[in-house]
Parts: structure tokens; sequence; C-alpha cells
């Protein structure tokens, strides 16, 4: 059985039926049986699916074609036509709607399966391309935002009101954010007492829509202890190396800072100034998730900005942790 799940649109039962156990024979979930265009944009809208094996005729006001064209401007879900009919101008509707492929009726086995595989492969690569060109975008973003910055000030700013408190770092955040799909990005300036680490303080964050930001609680800073003192992985953040975390392997106060932050899995680096830890930015995810190669590529870039900004800023005072 596969996670793949698949909304299909017959208005013909003992066909919908037909190609409902076709699709369970092959190892995917079947999400709803729609046998009307307004049934199909309601489901669409409500299950989510995978993919849609999208009947062209339909009997009510909405065809096919029609109920197609509504899901897709508003979601982004790959849809396949099932159609007896090969009229030219029905076909040229059906391109509009930008479709991921045709099965013709009556269909055999192999044919529903090698259609739909195609067309999740398809899906999956156009998406990892609008990714990336994101990600470039953003990147794009900071390179101009850190060279506008300077050009006319030579420093970052510090705000104090709440909802930008510290370093004005938010827009370049929100990009890379954004084009990452990350739950939150925040940077945190390592605190020194004695010259030991004391505490981080989060100078600047950006949390996607919805998910309440860390800096908006009284209390901002953490003990820093669990990433730079104590912390199994703090040879790699000193040696200046990215750390890979996930909450389910780590317990004790890694754990609970976390959980406080509301971060399941994140990437961590460290941020250098004038060759020492100043401290952190953080990529994180409150669920859990993979980052590929070329988002950790970005980030390091995106990181490389942030340090030289902060280099470069007349409010830039590295601790001695690091020497």
């Amino acid at each position: 059985m596969t996670d793949t799940r698949i909304l299909v649109v017959e208005d013909e039962l003992i066909v919908a039926e037909d190609l409902k156990m076709t699709l369970e024979g092959l190892g995917y979930q079947v999400t709803g049986i729609a046998n009307s265009g307004e049934k199909a944009v309601e489901l669409a809208m409500t299950e989510k699916p995978d993919l849609i094996l999208m009947d062209i005729m339909l009997s009510g006001e909405m065809d096919g074609i029609s109920a197609a064209s509504r899901i897709r401007a508003a979601n982004d879900i790959p849809i396949i036509y099932v159609t007896a009919y090969a009229d030219s101008t029905l076909l040229e509707r059906a391109k509009q709607t930008e479709p991921y492929g045709y099965i013709v009726k009556p269909f055999n086995e192999r044919e529903v399966q090698s259609n739909i595989e195609i067309a999740l492969f398809k899906h999956r690569m156009e998406n990892e391309i609008k990714k990336r060109d994101a990600i470039l975008l953003a990147l794009g973003f900071g390179v101009e935002w850190f060279l506008r910055q300077f050009a006319a000030s030579h420093l970052i700013s510090r705000k104090e009101t709440q909802d930008t408190w510290g370093y004005d770092f938010y827009p370049i955040l929100e990009q890379v954010g954004i084009a990452m799909d990350l739950d939150r990005v925040q940077i945190f300036r390592l605190v020194t007492g004695d010259e030991k680490p004391k505490s981080l303080e989060l100078v600047s964050e950006w949390t996607m829509g919805g998910i309440p930001p860390f800096m908006a609680a009284e209390a901002r800073q953490l003990e820093a202890a669990p990433w730079f003192g104590q912390y199994i992985y703090v040879e790699d953040l000193r040696a200046g190396n990215p750390t890979k975390i996930c909450r389910d392997d780590i317990s004790g106060r890694e754990q609970e800072m976390m959980e406080r932050l509301d971060i399941h899995s994140a990437i961590v680096f460290p941020v250098f100034v004038q060759d020492r830890i100043w401290g952190a930015v953080v990529f994180g995810n409150s669920m859990e998730r993979e980052f590929p190669l070329e988002e950790m590529e970005a980030m390091k870039i995106a990181v490389n900005i942030i340090s030289g900004a902060i280099g470069l800023s007349e409010s830039a005072e590295p601790g001695p942790y690091g020497e």
C-alpha cells in the first residue's frame, strides 16, 4: 500500500467502482468518489488528494474540464483526464487546465498505473524546480538587502518594538523561511559571563503565518549550555559545521529547549564574527522533516550574509568564547 491518495471523479457508478477497485489493487488509496463537477471541487478542497482522475464528460452544469479549472486555480493537485472521446475541440479546452495525462476508456491496469506514476513524478519534479527557484530568489534578495543596508549606513539597525526586537534581519529571514517552507528562522547571540557561555539572546526572528513568535514571550534568553557548553555536537558548531537536530533523538535540557522553541527538526549554523563564535542561526520546523543538500547550501549562504552584516555592523561585539 502506498501513501498516494487519489480522488476519482466519474458519474457512471459501474465505471467509478471498477476504477476504485483497480486503484486499490495497485496499492493506491482512494480518498473519495465524486459523481459531479461540483462534488469534485468540494472533495478536492476538503480531502486534498495527491492526484485526481477526472472524467471529462460529467452530467450536470459543470463538466470535468470546468471542475479541473476550478480545482487547479485553488490547489496544486495534478489531474489526469479519463475520457472515451478524442474530440479536438474538447481536447483543446482540456489543455488549458494543464493536465498531467489522459487515460482512454476502456482502460487497463497497466495504462492506469503508468499514467499515475508519470504524473506524480512530473509533479514532484516541477515542485522541486519551483522550490529551487524560490531559494535562489531569496538568496538574491539577501545579497541585495545586504548591499543596500551597508551602502546607506554600514550597520544593521536595532529595533526595540515587540515585533522587530533586536537586529532588523527580518527581511532576509522572511525570504529564506518562505522559500524553504520553514516554520521559523531565529538568530541567537551568545552572551558570555566569566569567559564562559551564559545565555543565548534572541536578536531576530521570523515565523510562518499563524505560528506565534518566541520573541513575543517575556523571556527572550535561553540557557547557553545545551547549545555551546555540554551539547553533544558543540565541537561541530565550534568548528563551523552545521548541526542537524531532531527532538526525538535528544533528551534532558536539550529536548526541553527544543520544546520551548516549538521545534521538532532543525539545522543550527554557528555565526562567526572575527573568527569567534558570535551566536547561531536556527532553521526549524515544528514537524519532522528532512533538509536536502540544496537547502543546506542555501542556508550556508544566508548565514554568511548575516555573519558579514554583523561583522561590519558597529553594534557587533563578539564574545571571547570560541577562542
